[in-house]
């Protein structure tokens, strides 16, 4: 119980300091770099969360299973992984290279702060492999003692790049340079605790692709469907068109992040439920469903109606992204619910299906952006997003509950959403509000309506909060 308890600690504080440092570096490229510089730089990070999951190949959950079951054999893992990632980086660097030159006509300025930050994501990819194996041997505590350094390191560096106005290509420096901090500091630790096995073994990686291709595969798709609307809008209006739509679409993918929290600690929760107790397994779903959303529908709220007001904070930012913003708040929902979908087909061994459903996705968004970014604009790839997300959460839900019996509950989140709305509008009408006063006034009035109204008891808003802190 106690190594648990360390670990789950550990891995508390590496995901806080982890959401921290992301929103401080959004904050600082937003405030401090120029439109256009913001929209090469959110495209080259797009570009290299694509090269991650291309290189990830599935191999960290393989690494982290088979390595906990076989605590022998994590440093043959941890060797092959190493070895198999680096193969499949020297293919996705060349393929990107012809992609962004002879394709895109990338200039050599933007393709030198494409590569740096495809460094640093490769990089950060490699670290998935050292950090697996200390995960399958329960010592989380090196994963943090390791990342918060480089993390601090590379934020303080990134805020001197740009307070100073330095090259763009210096900042996507600083911002790589804390995976290859992590990568070199934690790899010295695992000298320690794994030997070096260079003994190349076809037959493990022949296991290893066997184990882990449908993960990756699900992966790589998963990830380019969230990388594809910047990829779209670059390539339909221009890279200078990025910016608008990242503005909004970053800030969303913080709140995503914030609320992933929940689905974390209740995935091994799903998982052992499957194999012991099925009501409890869907008793959980119905709660985890409400629980979701009753944070997540009164955010939309909140950033939908007054959307042009938070996105003209930031400086010199154009009016299309309050109308990004708008829809992705919309989007909130459906990614949360579809996240929760997706742990239920993993905790029931039905992941290959996961491949259909994201690859599908795929296929749909393409043919969303390209309809709807020309009618549009940056506010097509959002009307895309929320499209294909409906799609994949009417596919998914209904093969849940063809497959699983799983039902989504709707009669508490509709409440919710009427005082959330109620709340909204009720402050959207007074004329002259501040802007500054509606974060203190909003959830006041939200929990007046929810209360008077009996959306939420006394007794369901405690176990809210406390489901939230756990």
């Amino acid at each position: 119980m106690s190594t648990l308890v360390r670990n789950s600690i550990f891995m508390g504080l590496f995901n806080i300091f982890g959401r921290a440092s992301g929103v401080i570096r959004y904050v600082l490229l937003v405030s401090l770099l120029p439109a256009h510089w913001f929209s090469i730089m959110s495209y080259a990070l797009s570009f290299g969360r694509i090269g991650r999951t291309f290189t990830d190949g599935g191999l960290d959950n393989l690494i982290s299973r088979d390595g906990a079951r076989a605590p022998d054999r994590v440093p043959e893992f941890l060797f092959h992984g190493l070895v198999m990632k680096a193969s499949l980086s020297v293919p996705f660097i060349i393929g990107a290279f012809f992609y962004l030159t002879a394709v895109r006509e990338k200039g050599v300025f933007e393709l030198a702060v494409i590569y740096t930050a495809l460094f640093g994501s490769l990089m950060l990819s490699m670290t998935g492999v050292i950090r697996s194996a200390f995960t399958a041997v329960e010592r989380m505590e090196y994963v943090f003692y390791t990342n918060l350094p480089s993390r601090l390191i590379s934020i303080s560096i990134l805020a001197v790049t740009l307070g100073l106005g330095w090259n763009l290509i210096v900042s996507a420096a600083a911002i790589s340079l804390e995976n290859v901090l992590w990568f070199v500091m934690l790899g010295a630790v695992s000298l320690r605790f794994f030997p070096i096995r260079a003994k190349f073994s076809f037959s493990t990686i022949r296991y290893m692709i066997s184990e882990s291709w449908s993960l990756a595969l699900y992966s790589f798709f998963n990830i380019f469907y969230l990388s594809l609307d910047v990829m779209m809008i670059d390539y339909l209006m221009g890279v200078e068109s990025v910016a608008p739509y990242t503005y909004a679409s970053q800030l969303m993918e913080g709140l995503i992040m914030l609320a992933s929290g929940y689905l974390i600690a209740v995935y091994p929760v799903f998982s052992r439920l499957h194999e012991t107790d099925d009501d409890s397994y869907q008793r959980l779903f119905q709660q985890s469903v409400v629980v979701l959303l009753t944070l997540t529908i009164p955010a939309t709220a909140f950033l939908g109606f007054w959307s042009p007001e938070w996105m003209n904070l930031i400086p010199n930012n154009q009016p299309i992204s309050g109308s990004v913003l708008r829809v992705l708040s919309i989007t909130l929902n459906l990614s949360i619910l579809n996240t929760l979908l997706i742990i239920v087909f993993t905790s029931r061994n039905r992941q290959r299906l996961l491949v259909a459903f994201t690859g599908g996705a795929v296929g749909f968004s393409f043919a969303s952006n390209w309809l709807l970014i020309p009618l549009f604009a940056q506010a097509g790839a959002a009307y895309a997003t929320l499209i294909s997300q409906g799609a994949l959460f009417l596919v998914m839900g209904g093969v849940a509950w063809r497959l699983f019996g799983i039902r989504i509950p709707w009669i508490k989140p509709l409440g919710i959403l009427g005082v959330s709305l109620f709340s909204g509008f009720a402050l959207w009408i007074i004329p002259g509000l501040p802007l500054f006063a509606i974060p203190f006034l909003y959830p006041v009035i939200l929990y007046a309506a929810a209360r008077l109204s009996g959306v939420l008891t006394q007794e369901e808003l405690k176990k809210l909060i406390q489901t939230v802190r756990k």
